[in-house]
């Protein structure tokens, strides 16, 4: 699966001819929105958890609002829902709510909250979503209950089960990944690939997206019992091309302006930029007034440069 047997050089360019056959030297760009940071869980590993000892914030609609216009005046189309999980506030109706304005106002909303219920899944379909993200964590299931030793998130099965659920419901992307550092890397990868094909059997015609965020900071100290190389982790996304070749690739801003620029130029599609992490995070730019953020990011591009250097080497950028 790996291809050991190219150099990182040439298995990255075999990746970018695959990409390049299938998506014409597209990429798309989008924007996190983060509306809560309230979590009733305790990942060890994540900003949010329940005994940080951060600012905790939840969006009124009308703060929604503000960040959306924020992010359609930077020319922001695709949108990314982000909430920790607390589900007396962020329930299915919330999304829904904000979910309608984004396509009255012509976005494309797409979700990464909590697991939800067929029932859930089927109030934002109704509502004209149909994409969602919800990593994994880790496929390794006696270290996921390690490092989620409390909440709602500790069963595993819960989780693994959110996309059958959310396609149940009408739901036709899904965005899987892992979180890089938490079990060893090629395992995972293994198990990730065979998560996909399982959906891809089970609904035909739904499109996978594949992401791997690294650990680079944490709270309370915690470090990564698996840390992955800038080559391993070069390695994989060019490994998942290759396996899995009309895959939307995606890489955040957790990541530095040199690693994902290399990675634009050879296997990825979809790309966020000008990030913030924090509820609010967009109209904190102008006002300093910052809640807790969920990870720093790496990248402090503004979007529009991201999109003048990726136009600079001939790519057709999709906002």
């Amino acid at each position: 699966m790996f291809y050991d047997d190219l150099s990182l050089p040439n298995l990255l360019e075999q990746a970018r001819l695959l990409t390049e056959t299938h998506f014409h030297r597209r990429i798309k760009l989008f924007a996190p929105l983060y509306v809560a940071n309230f979590c009733v869980n305790h990942c060890r590993y994540c900003g949010f958890q329940g005994t940080n000892d951060i600012r905790r914030v939840h969006l009124t609609y009308e703060e929604v609002l503000r960040e959306l216009d924020i992010l359609q005046g930077r020319g922001f189309r695709n949108v990314l829902l982000v909430a920790g999980e607390n589900p007396e506030r962020c329930t299915p109706g919330y999304f829904a709510e904000i979910i309608r304005e984004m396509r009255r106002r012509g976005m494309e909303p797409s979700v990464e909250i909590a697991p939800q219920t067929e029932e859930g899944y089927g109030v934002l379909a109704e509502a004209g979503c149909r994409s969602v993200t919800l990593f994994q964590e880790t496929y390794h299931e006696e270290l996921y209950r390690e490092y989620h030793p409390r909440g709602p998130k500790s069963s595993f099965a819960w989780r693994h089960g959110a996309y059958e659920r959310a396609g149940t419901a009408g739901f036709r992307f899904f965005g899987l990944g892992v979180l890089l550092g938490l079990a060893p890397p090629r395992e995972e990868i293994l198990k990730l690939a065979e998560h996909a094909r399982e959906l891809l059997q089970k609904f035909p015609g739904t499109k996978i997206s594949f992401s791997l965020p690294r650990i680079r900071t944490a709270p309370h100290g915690f470090q990564p019992p698996y840390p992955v190389s800038d080559d391993l982790f070069a390695r994989l996304y060019g490994a998942l091309r290759m396996r899995f070749p009309e895959a939307e690739l995606v890489l955040s801003t957790r990541e530095t302006p040199e690693m994902r620029d290399m990675l634009y130029a050879s296997c990825i599609t979809y790309t966020s930029a000008g990030s913030q992490t924090a509820p609010g995070g967009y109209h904190a730019e102008q006002t300093g007034n910052f809640s807790g953020e969920q990870f720093p990011t790496t990248d402090r591009r503004s979007a529009e440069e991201v999109a003048r250097g990726l136009e600079a080497k001939g790519m057709v950028v999709e906002w």
